[in-house]
């Protein structure tokens, strides 16, 4: 999926499973989303459609049973409402972050097991301006509105930016299925970072599948990091294919073999010696300034932005992380090139040298 939210929980609930979709249904220019309801159901292809007053269906109804949940379809803010408990109930619109919209409608306006029209059809908290991500449990099908005699559903549908409606039949077919909603809580992906500066670079690249910590829920953040494990950080944040060569003799049947073979075949590394990559060893500051400048391709600069690096090989690279914001050293003017980098560091410098590359 495209969008990209805060680590998510799944909610405990077991569901039917959803349908299918057909093969050979793929469309051009899918826009990628959840499946917006977690449950059995059943649709068609009504869009154009002819309905009361002259109006021509402009969704998708998907068929379900009262309360089988729906799920927003993005990264979102809630938008407009029909709330009233008793009356004007229950239906909603979802601003994406991208610019697209959604909106669902005839969700649950019944008590359960009735038809009085005197029950509440949103998830506890969703309301106007609240943001919501892809996947999170949002409210329940319903026959409200108009739909009492049509039978309950969910009509879903789908905008693009600037509000025009369209067709999404054939996004709903190639929509990913959920197992169950999201909750929507915010799980910290580690408990040892907690209060760390580098906290939130921490699990940025945690949620990027950048790191997956140093045991069970643990990080780590104050390990030195090894030549080897800066490897597998460069290879995961740049989604480097697999290598064909085996340039370093010490590193056959290493952990991070496989990953240290790959930044070397994209001229990220030429290793610590003729051969040798010294995949163990800690790196060091100065090090890890030339790893990044070569990986995000950090462009040169002729500024001298710390005092402690003059005479060192890596200070071109040390001067660039500078230009980028990439690192605004260990102190006022000091870069410290000849310490180790810490896990949590590491993370901040990776976090901001993608932040960097994001927006050139």
């Amino acid at each position: 999926m495209k969008n990209r939210g805060m680590a998510l929980t799944l909610t405990l609930v077991v569901l039917s499973a959803g349908m299918v979709a057909p093969a050979g249904a793929a469309a051009l220019d899918v826009y990628e989303m959840p499946f917006p309801l977690v449950g059995a159901h059943h649709y068609s292809d009504t869009w154009g459609a002819a309905r009361s007053g002259g109006r021509t269906h402009a969704g998708t109804d998907i068929m379900a049973e009262k309360m089988i949940p729906v799920v927003a379809a993005a990264d979102g803010t809630v938008g407009w409402m029909h709330d009233e408990l008793g009356g004007n109930c229950c239906a909603m619109a979802l601003n994406h972050d991208d610019g697209w919209s959604s909106w669902y409608i005839h969700l649950n306006n019944d008590t359960p097991g009735t038809d009085d029209g005197l029950g509440w059809g949103f998830a506890e908290g969703i309301e106007p301006g609240v943001h919501v991500v892809a996947g999170q449990l949002i409210g329940y099908v319903g026959d409200s509105g108009n739909a009492e005699s049509a039978g309950s559903h969910l009509h879903f549908e789908l905008h693009e930016p600037g509000g025009a409606p369209t067709n999404p039949y054939p996004h709903l077919l190639e929509a990913e299925h959920l197992p169950a909603p999201l909750s929507g809580v915010f799980v910290p992906p580690f408990r040892d970072d907690e209060g760390s500066v580098h906290e939130p670079a921490i699990i940025d690249i945690a949620e990027r599948g950048i790191t997956y910590g140093c045991a069970d829920d643990l990080y780590c953040p104050d390990d030195p990091v090894t030549r080897g494990q800066m490897a597998a950080f460069l290879e995961r944040a740049l989604g480097l294919p697999p290598a064909t060569s085996t340039p370093f003799s010490d590193t056959v049947g290493h952990t991070f073999a496989s990953s240290i073979n790959a930044i070397a075949e994209a001229g990220i590394t030429t290793g610590c010696a003729e051969g040798s990559y010294c995949p163990d060893d800690p790196v060091t500051r100065e090090q890890m300034a030339s790893f990044l400048t070569r990986a995000f391709e950090l462009p040169p600069d002729v500024s001298d932005y710390f005092i402690d690096d003059q005479g060192s090989t890596h200070e071109p690279a040390i001067n660039a992380l500078g230009a980028a914001g990439v690192t605004t050293g260990c102190a006022a003017g000091l870069y410290c090139p000849r310490e180790s980098v810490t896990r949590a560091q590491m993370a901040s410098f990776i976090s901001r040298a993608l932040l960097y590359a994001e927006s050139s």
